[in-house]
């Protein structure tokens, strides 16, 4: 059961309601790679943390927003493997602690008009970090993000991640800005053990 929390006198740093019990459907990579604990939604590793800012460095696209969103993975996905993620691997001095591979969704030149929806994929890099030749960057600030994994389809992630940012009534998700999913284990492994991060405030 998630920890019942009060609002706070002043901002916290971070904030993760968890029940300490390991999540038996992680296969053995998985138990490798992460500290388990579930929320009583089945969240995998809910928190939400202070943190950034960051340079999200990658190669992007935009689209129509609803409309050729899979166009964007098709055509980023298979080539970023191939040299995308190579040039960030180069880049160690400037990793964060979010090492896995993500594709972040924003909404930068989004307007009325054009309804650009951004779709980039690469990793979230230290604010300094360089931008390789041919590759794109997005900055996050610093603040508040709401983490968690789950092992199924992205949508069963946002929903649960949603619900335990609303279940205490301490922070509240800032829409419209940008959302990440994240791919511990390669594009292969996608609807295995993946994530999703979402920007938050204090309510």
């Amino acid at each position: 059961m998630s920890e019942s929390i009060k609002k706070p006198k002043k901002n916290p740093e971070s904030f993760s309601p968890k029940k300490p019990e390991i999540v038996n459907m992680m296969d053995e990579a998985g138990k490798s790679v992460f500290e388990k604990t579930v929320t009583e939604s089945g969240l995998i590793n809910f928190e939400i943390v202070k943190c950034g800012p960051y340079r999200f460095v990658g190669k992007s696209m935009y689209v129509r927003a609803g409309q050729s969103d899979e166009f964007c993975e098709f055509a980023l996905w298979g080539p970023g493997h191939k040299w995308v993620y190579p040039k960030i691997d180069g880049m160690k001095e400037y990793a964060t602690d979010d090492i896995h591979d993500a594709a972040l969704i924003h909404w930068d030149k989004y307007d009325d008009k054009n309804k650009l929806m951004g779709y980039t994929i690469g990793r979230f890099m230290k604010a300094d970090a360089p931008v390789p030749e041919n590759m794109d960057y997005i900055y996050i600030p610093e603040g508040y993000i709401a983490k968690g994994f789950v092992y199924g389809d992205i949508d069963s992630a946002i929903k649960m991640l949603r619900d335990e940012i609303e279940r205490d009534g301490v922070y509240k998700e800032v829409g419209g800005i940008w959302s990440a999913e994240i791919f511990p284990y390669r594009l292969t492994d996608k609807n295995k053990f993946h994530g999703f991060y979402v920007p938050c405030e204090l309510i």
